[in-house]
């Protein structure tokens, strides 16, 4: 919600500003129609090849800044949730469908999302075979404003190099680090290939799991770990939701509600990590991962 605002507030800024005449529902879907068991979402791993992880972001993904101090959109594959796309109406004859907007200004009230993830079965075969998968889930974001557009972004932090708490003085993540000092500075980052199987200068497979985050540079809705397989009586499936109430004025002719001054970061990531927790090797579990859920937005 806007500072200085309370609830009783926003309604009547909303009524004398008459954005509420039409309710906009935007869907948000991922994976919604697939069904193959061979499906994998979590399609990276980390260093040391023991454990599988996989990144959703709310929206475009965002300006980062790379190993070489580069700002650019990130070749990482972040699989995006098409959360706030809603363009104006283009009808001539005054109706707007429940996907798009009316005109320029309205409220962005809130987007909801429900993720089911199914554990079928590892190395191709067609039975459920795991015995043993743990996972950790983190909801976070960073604490500036990060965006897809050089005209809105603040904040160029990298997760790959600083979400989580290291060792020696760095920030860590699956593909390097940060100095602490630099934090507050120049965001330099490294990559240090030739020392990964230390464990100090990236995540690894049997840190992923309890390693602290880096809450100086990023804010933590969820962080928690659960576990699936035949040692927890062959369960498979895990289910969870994702609510925010945004509670704010938009203001913008770009389809993309997020082109907006009002400054709120809208760029939340969700991170799920697979470890079997074996000291050798890791089976790699087939884990899809379906995300439904919506988008409400009042205007005209």
């Amino acid at each position: 919600m806007p500072a200085g605002f309370n609830t009783g507030q926003i309604e009547y800024i909303k009524a004398i500003a008459n954005v509420n005449g039409h309710k906009t529902y935007k869907p948000i879907g991922y994976n919604r129609s697939a069904t193959a068991s061979t499906t994998n979402h979590l399609n990276q791993v980390t260093t040391d090849s023991k454990a599988a992880y996989g990144v959703w972001c709310l929206g475009t993904k965002p300006l980062m800044r790379d190993a070489s101090g580069n700002i650019g959109i990130p070749t990482l594959p972040i699989h995006e949730l098409d959360a706030f796309n809603i363009p104006k109406t283009a009808n001539s004859d005054g109706e707007v469908s429940p996907f798009h907007r009316e005109g320029d200004e309205g409220f962005l009230e809130s987007t909801h999302i429900n993720m089911r993830l199914l554990l079928p079965h590892s190395n191709g075969d067609t039975t459920f075979n795991p015995d043993h998968v743990e996972f950790r889930m983190i909801v976070f974001r960073a604490r500036d404003r990060q965006h897809h557009l050089a005209t809105h972004h603040k904040d160029t932090n990298n997760y790959m190099y600083n979400l989580f708490r290291g060792n020696a003085n760095y920030n860590i993540g699956f593909s390097g680090l940060q100095k602490r000092e630099e934090i507050q500075g120049d965001l330099t980052y490294g990559v240090n290939d030739a020392v990964a199987s230390s464990g100090i200068y990236n995540v690894q497979s049997q840190d992923i799991m309890t390693i602290p985050v880096n809450k100086e540079s990023w804010v933590v809705m969820r962080d928690h770990r659960f576990y699936l397989g035949k040692e927890y009586g062959g369960k498979n499936i895990y289910e969870d939701t994702f609510h925010w109430d945004w509670k704010d004025p938009i203001a913008t002719a770009s389809s993309d509600i997020t082109e907006t001054d009002n400054e709120k970061n809208y760029t939340w990531y969700i991170m799920l990590v697979a470890n079997n927790n074996s000291l050798d090797t890791q089976d790699f579990p087939n884990v899809s991962v379906r995300f439904t859920g919506t988008t409400h937005m009042t205007s005209g």
